[in-house]
């Protein structure tokens, strides 16, 4: 094996062209052997690090080398060296006798080093997440394509991709419960159509929340109830806004949806020329689970309610009423601004309201959407590029399911919705308010297509967004996403011997010392409090028994030479749970302090999160540790044998050198 020298040598021609054929040698015949290998890799770089050439000399790998070596070494590491990386850094591989859930504590301990400038997990890269519905590419609202309006849907993915406990209602037509690519994803829901001509079912009220068309022909505007109505197909609209949040993704069939597990909960609120306000508001109590007079309450309350609805009114007291209501079941209302391309309609305009606005592919303002003050976002909606989704064949009744392209406000809604939902399954626990607050917070900034901007009163166009008429910016599904996940509470871990610390991270095990654990600074998001704390004792001599409860333990003295390793998990009052680690040296009376007898196997330094174990590999590795290290316990049979021949030969040549040339 060849083993970077501890101690300097004198670099002859001979010793250098023997040392530089053995390194090749190695690389050509033994490396391989490691390709499969896998256990782990990290990338490390020392104070002292130079930033090596294209070409680097032998003797400058070599030095590179003891250094690594001595690191290694004096931290217990099982690691084994793999190549040169750029700005000074270098590759290693984790040996074989280190897990795979002690390689972060490694890490921590290596990253305390005074000699180590910084240490990190070699992690593997991948493409987002791409599902593989046939119409996905022309999905353009949920994907991240530059310079596009694009929410990030498919980055997001990467960071949750929903949850079955999380309800989105859509007050809408209903829904076409039989169509293929909704299947599973639908609850039972509700019909809330009180008049009778415009449900177009045959009844008022019930529980069924199919949508039975609601087409309004030449005849239909003859009559008294529909005389202002214009003639048109049955839009299936309820069907599409469903299929925008909740179409099945990744199923090789039809669109995907924007959540790839939440439930939608149609509640039928429209029919033939539209709907009634009245209607519209118990539909939004019965969602949130409240008590409407007459109607058996919800079963499954919502967390977000689609509104891809509205009149071109102000917010009536009874409205705000109804949203301040529904907030305060924990509610959230997300609605769409309107398409007259004047101001926002209601009751998108209400307080408390994520009111959506729509922008085309290109960023810029969809001619038709509402603008003004009243907005809270943007979000795609189409306009020159439409938006795929779930329809139907049928020009009255329903037939077979097909694909359409729609635009509209109607349908940027309800990806906001969508993205509500995808954090509300990463932390249940935020408010309506929370929600809110942090899809607004990470907007995305508006894009300039344009010639011109857009203006308070300037109507129907398509213009460049600013947030003075356009709300706060673009809907970033990922950034709202990553700032929900970024809630949870945080253990915050600690340990010490009496506080007598002789280097940093050595203590003296006497009866005077005792160990103290401390958890008492971990921390929860705001509104939230720790419900519990665990400590368990990783490895080190054992002066826990079972789990500890509370934030602060104390412990009796070590009486033995060991690193002590501790982790301590917090939960918080939503079940949101985070753990750490603390390590502490400990050297027993008269022992030199040099190597205690076990091995750390967790971080020390109390607010790390725990990474995840990313194997790649198949680069060679060449072990860099001299004595304490280890070489990983890869290394083939026919490559020591090969190795061992070698460096016969090595000896050999380098003991011919080194006699007198007799004279002539």
């Amino acid at each position: 094996m060849l083993t970077f020298r501890s101690k300097k040598q004198k670099l002859t021609p001979l010793r250098v062209l023997v040392t530089t054929v053995l390194l090749m040698l190695w690389i050509l015949l033994v490396a391989p052997a490691h390709a499969q290998g896998g256990a782990g890799q990290f990338i490390i770089k020392l104070k002292n690090s130079v930033e090596l050439s294209s070409t680097p000399s032998v003797r400058r790998l070599e030095r590179e080398g003891e250094f690594l070596a001595d690191v290694m070494a004096r931290n217990n590491i099982d690691a084994s060296w793999l190549r040169a990386g750029s700005v000074g850094t270098h590759v290693m591989r984790w040996g074989g006798s280190v897990r795979a859930g002690d390689q972060q504590a490694m890490l921590n301990r290596l990253a305390s080093d005074p000699e180590v400038e910084f240490v990190i997990e070699d992690r593997a890269v991948r493409a987002f997440a791409t599902p593989n519905d046939p119409s996905f590419l022309n999905q353009w609202a949920l994907r991240s394509t530059f310079n596009t309006a694009g929410a990030k849907f498919d980055q997001a993915w990467d960071v949750v991709r929903g949850s079955a406990d999380v309800v989105v209602a859509v007050l809408d037509t209903g829904v076409v419960f039989e169509t293929p690519d909704l299947k599973g994803r639908l609850l039972s829901g509700y019909d809330f159509v009180s008049d009778v001509p415009t449900a177009n079912d045959g009844n008022g009220r019930d529980a069924n929340a199919a949508d039975p068309g609601n087409w309004v022909s030449s005849a239909d505007t003859q009559t008294s109830a529909f005389s202002g109505c214009s003639v048109k197909n049955s839009s299936w609209h309820g069907t599409f806004v469903a299929g925008q949040i909740a179409a099945n993704t990744h199923s090789d069939s039809d669109v995907a949806g924007a959540d790839w597990n939440v439930k939608v909960l149609p509640v039928r609120v429209l029919g033939k020329c539209g709907g009634l306000l009245s209607d519209v508001l118990d539909a939004m109590l019965w969602s949130a689970g409240l008590d409407v007079p007459g109607i058996p309450r919800n079963p499954n309350p919502a967390d977000v309610i689609n509104l891809s609805l509205g009149s071109p009114t102000t917010c009536s007291s009874f409205e705000q009423t109804v949203v301040d209501r529904v907030n305060a079941a924990g509610t959230l209302v997300v609605a769409a601004a309107g398409n007259s391309g004047g101001s926002v309609d209601s009751p998108a305009n209400c307080n408390n309201v994520l009111s959506v606005g729509a922008l085309d592919r290109d960023g810029s303002r969809a001619s038709y959407s509402a603008i003004g003050s009243a907005i809270s976002l943007m979000a795609p909606g189409g306009f020159s590029n439409g938006l795929v989704g779930l329809g139907n064949s049928g020009t009255t009744t329903p037939t077979s399911a097909s694909l359409v392209s729609k635009t509209g406000t109607s349908f940027a809604a309800p990806l906001v919705a969508a993205t509500a939902g995808l954090m509300r399954a990463i932390n249940p626990a935020l408010t309506p308010a929370q929600i809110r607050s942090q899809i607004l917070a990470n907007t995305a900034s508006f894009l300039s297509p344009r010639s011109s901007t857009c203006t308070v009163n300037q109507g129907s166009g398509s213009c460049n967004c600013t947030t003075a008429v356009c709300g706060a910016g673009m809907l970033d599904t990922f950034g709202a996403v990553t700032s929900a996940k970024g809630t949870r509470p945080v253990a915050n871990a600690s340990a010490s011997a009496n506080g007598l610390s002789t280097s940093g991270y050595q203590e003296s095990a006497t009866g005077l010392n005792p160990v103290r654990l401390r958890g008492s600074a971990s921390s929860v998001t705001a509104g939230r409090s720790i419900a519990s704390y665990a400590w368990t004792q990783v490895s080190g001599e054992q002066l826990m028994s079972g789990t500890q409860t509370t934030a602060d333990v104390d412990l009796p003295a070590a009486t033995s030479s060991s690193d002590l390793v501790f982790q301590l998990t917090v939960t918080d009052s939503v079940g949101e749970s985070h753990s750490s680690f603390t390590a502490l040296r400990v050297v027993a009376s008269g022992d030199d302090g040099s190597s205690p007898s076990s091995v750390a196997s967790a971080s020390s330094g109390g607010t790390t999160t725990p990474t995840t174990d990313n194997s790649s590999g198949s680069s060679s590795s060449v072990s860099a540790v001299d004595g304490g290290g280890g070489g990983g316990g890869s290394t083939t049979l026919p490559g020591l044998l090969l190795m061992s021949l070698l460096m016969w030969v090595f000896r050999a040549l380098a003991s011919t050198s080194s006699k007198p040339i007799a004279q002539s």
